[in-house]
């Protein structure tokens, strides 16, 4: 889902860019008052979620697709932080490993980071409303969803970018091929995310519950009671 440069028009990556950097600013202020079991996890969830996303394959021309692991990290430490972490290992590999381009960062993060996050937890927040703390199926359905739906609207909007003649003056493909096959693989790579995100959530499940979710929402913190 990398998007190299000079496949988004200079219009909307600058739109990007702005939309990214008001983000990133407002998660580094909302994760101010973090506490220290939190910080741990996300520097933990950074280093795993750089090792996932650096097993990808191409996709269409210069493009890739990977894990996401944004509703990993909106599962365990919201959605700012969530933000945060994805941006971190974003940034981390288009320096130093020239996965995806640096002019084009900002869409990327916008795709991964915010819009993939974003979505992973909304879907898990709407799957909990009103709902018992013990529903074990319903979170992990939430979970389940939100993975999968995380890649595929991340990726909806990377086809966009780089396909749409309507928005994007210097595209260099045709919009419905390339968005069908973005599709497609993103589709396979969401079931495998949704699997891979249960498997390890509930993990986390059976050791420290209290690091779960939106720090600055306690209502919705510690869905399970911690196992003995």
């Amino acid at each position: 889902m990398h998007i190299p440069d000079g496949w988004v028009d200079p219009f909307f990556l600058i739109l990007t860019w702005v939309v990214t950097i008001i983000i990133i600013l407002i998660s580094i202020r909302k994760m101010k008052e973090i506490d220290e079991t939190r910080l741990t996890y996300m520097a933990v969830l950074a280093g795993t979620i750089f090792a996932a996303q650096m097993l990808n394959f191409p996709i269409f021309g210069g493009t890739s697709g990977h894990l996401l692991g944004g509703a990993l990290a909106a599962s365990i430490v919201g959605s700012w932080g969530g933000c945060l972490v994805i941006s971190a290992v974003l940034i981390i590999q288009a320096f130093l490993f020239a996965d995806g381009g640096i002019i084009a960062l900002g869409a990327n993060i916008f795709n991964m980071a915010i819009v993939g996050v974003v979505v992973a937890y909304l879907i898990l927040r709407i799957f909990m409303l009103n709902s018992s703390p013990k529903n074990r199926y319903r979170y992990y359905g939430g979970v389940f969803l939100g993975s999968f739906l995380s890649v595929i609207v991340a990726s909806v909007f990377a086809a966009i970018e780089i396909g749409i003649p309507i928005i994007n003056n210097v595209s260099q493909v045709n919009f419905l091929e390339s968005f069908f096959i973005i599709l497609f693989y993103h589709i396979l790579i969401g079931v495998g995310e949704g699997i891979i995100t249960v498997l390890i959530v509930s993990y986390f499940n059976t050791i420290q519950m209290n690091i779960f979710l939106e720090i600055d929402n306690p209502s919705f913190s510690s869905p399970f009671p911690r196992r003995r």
